[in-house]
């Protein structure tokens, strides 16, 4: 896999991440407010550590490894 693939995939897992945070208001009823909380702040917490990676990512190598020689 590519860097860019791998930056893609996090995209599109942001997105749907995002999306269900749109909705998950709507599912009140069934679920309850803990439950809502919980994923919530779940989703959240994910939504970081994706960023977190993603910058990693688009670090620049402060040095060679010579390890993909």
């Amino acid at each position: 896999m590519t860097l860019e693939e791998g930056l893609e995939l996090i995209q599109n897992y942001k997105k749907g991440l995002e999306k269900f945070l749109e909705t998950l208001p709507e599912q009140s009823v069934q679920l309850g407010s803990e439950m809502i909380q919980a994923l919530t702040l779940n989703s959240k917490n994910e939504l970081k550590n994706l960023e977190s990676i993603e910058k990693a990512l688009k670090r620049q190598p402060k040095y060679e490894s010579g390890l993909s020689e």
